[in-house]
């Protein structure tokens, strides 16, 4: 935008002039993120000031909806955005946001709604969304006026809103940058203003909105009746991931170990039917059901351990599911490990190895820990009871394969989330360890478990659902346990050989060791009394006791 155009905005009353300089800015700025030119001879500061401008003079209300969408165009630029916002601009874009009273303390009212400023309530939160994002200026103002509260307080009159979806999904957008952000926003919203029991209302109430009506379905649905799970629109889709966000930032610090208050108990209570549900609904397309469950799996990671159980509900009498196991309904676990073998699939690097399977895996170490019934289940469907063990354990594309090849991956807090997760699997036996994934993967995490000497972690019952086919146990003599596989028989590199050349290949061994003990390349080590790896000075050392046998 030139010098004239600016000069235009400020001084002229001319509406169609107006109009006709903003449409044109934004035609052409649409996907423009930043605006070098407007640095030079303080245009930025002139241009933002004139259209604060007409935001503030009703008499100006034909172009308000230009004036914000300019703005929301405008804040993607963070230069000089600390600098240019004023406590006064924000209360502005709050007001037309479609709060009130936002600067008086203890109030939490809003301005009634209706159809013909949903443009201008709209751009107005994608103002406040962008601006609370790209500055820490805006972010503070925002919570030095009562915004916390009024977001809150919208969160119940949704349903008197004739534009809802709309302003649902900015507001929560909203929230969830704030809560972000914000330290003292989000303590304020989950402790004071209860944040948490509103945001699961209104999850239940899209889920209300979107389950089909069972009086409707009785004449066709028939017997499947109870099975059929409620469809999202792509609208309600968006709007709870946004709300499933927020959550996440309220509750990010309550750890799986840490004992609950009260309040926080019948929270948690309330919150994981939700989940449950939402775990089972249908989407448009595949892309946003996956969507949907990263941030479920997201939001359990900060669900302590002792709520888990309720992912997997015990069944009543004629109740029916798609997944019985031991007289629990398992369809929500199964829709994540639907999600885990997605996330596996689609992961072909180390680059972002930690930010896509480290949520779903964490869930599932916490869901074999919760619940007994939901440790068998889940071993059930990613550890079977072996068959075909021609191929070493990461070779191939089930789950144990995918699981397995993760186990030497670099990325080492995704490496020993999966051992921990194919450990809990396997009741913390180590045999039955070495066995599913063979004594190579398994290496470092028992060492690190001091477990290398053999022996079992925390104990389980007693009871063993372990049962080798047939298959195995015909194969079983010929599994070498390092690569946890059979190997076809190999020739012997010495024979032919005479006993000198038999030594001299030994002593070549024996130096190439040497050497690469002196050069640091490599330490011997032995097992130590406590499981784990020890360091030794000289190899003799190795001579002085004899190593420690594993225990069965």
């Amino acid at each position: 935008m030139n010098e004239d155009e600016i000069s235009i905005l400020c001084t002229s009353n001319n509406t169609d002039e107006i109009i006709q300089i903003l449409q044109q800015f934004l035609k052409s700025n649409e996907n423009v993120f930043t605006f070098p030119l407007l640095c030079e001879n303080n245009r930025r500061v002139l241009l933002w000031t004139a259209l604060f401008q007409h935001l503030q003079n009703d008499a100006s209300a034909t172009v308000h909806a230009l004036c914000l969408a300019t703005i929301r165009i405008l804040s993607r630029d963070k230069a000089e955005l600390e600098t240019l916002l004023c406590e006064k601009w924000i209360a502005v874009l709050i007001e037309r946001a479609g709060f009130y009273n936002v600067m008086s303390p203890g109030l939490e009212s809003v301005v009634p709604i209706d159809l013909a400023q949903k443009e201008v309530t709209v751009e107005a939160l994608k103002c406040l969304c962008n601006l609370a994002f790209n500055s820490e200026v805006a972010r503070a103002l925002c919570a030095h006026t009562n915004i916390a509260q009024v977001l809150v307080a919208r969160l119940r009159i949704y349903r008197d809103i004739p534009f809802k979806d709309d302003i649902m999904l900015f507001d929560m957008k909203l929230l969830f940058i704030l809560t972000a952000l914000r330290h003292d926003i989000k303590t304020k919203i989950k402790d004071e203003l209860h944040g948490m029991d509103y945001l699961i209302s209104c999850l239940n109430e899209i889920i209300l909105e979107a389950s089909p009506n069972l009086q409707e379905l009785k004449a066709t649905a028939g017997s499947d009746m109870e099975r059929t799970h409620c469809i999202l629109q792509d609208h309600q889709q968006s709007i709870i991931c946004e709300i499933l966000k927020a959550q996440f930032n309220l509750i990010i610090h309550s750890g799986s170990e840490e004992p609950t208050n009260e309040i926080e108990e019948v929270m948690f209570l309330k919150l994981m039917p939700v989940l449950t549900t939402l775990l089972q609904v249908e989407t448009s397309n595949e892309n946003k059901l996956v969507e949907l469950k990263s941030n479920i799996a997201n939001l359990l990671t900060s669900v302590p351990l002792v709520f888990y159980p309720h992912l997997t509900p015990q069944l009543n009498t004629g109740e029916v599911c798609q997944y019985n196991y031991e007289g629990r309904n398992m369809d929500a676990l199964q829709s994540l490990i639907h999600l885990l073998q997605n996330k596996l699939s689609n992961t072909t690097n180390t680059k972002n190895q930690y930010e896509t399977l480290s949520p779903i895996l964490t869930v599932m170490v916490k869901s074999a820990r919760s619940c007994r019934a939901q440790r068998k289940y889940l071993r059930q469907v990613v550890l079977p009871p072996l068959r075909d063990v021609s191929r070493p354990p990461e070779k191939g594309s089930t789950l144990r394969n995918q699981l397995c090849r993760l186990l030497t991956t670099p990325v080492t807090s995704v490496r020993d989330l999966v051992a921990e997760f194919l450990f809990v699997l396997c009741k913390e036996k180590v045999g039955r360890m070495v066995k599913y994934t063979g004594f190579g993967n398994a290496a470092g995490h028992l060492a690190q478990k001091g477990l290398l000497s053999g022996g079992r972690g925390a104990q389980y019952s007693s009871s063993s659902d372990d049962s080798d086919t047939e298959e195995y146990l015909e194969a079983q003599p010929h599994i070498d346990p390092v690569v946890g596989c059979t190997r076809p028989p190999r020739i012997d590199p010495f024979e032919g050989m005479s006993d000198e050349q038999k030594e001299y290949e030994a002593m070549k061994l024996v130096n190439l060791f040497d050497k690469m003990v002196s050069d640091g390349v490599m330490k011997p080590a032995r097992i130590g009394p406590d499981g784990r790896p020890q360091a030794v000075d000289h190899v003799l050392e190795l001579r002085e006791q004899p190593p420690n046998r594993p225990q069965s």
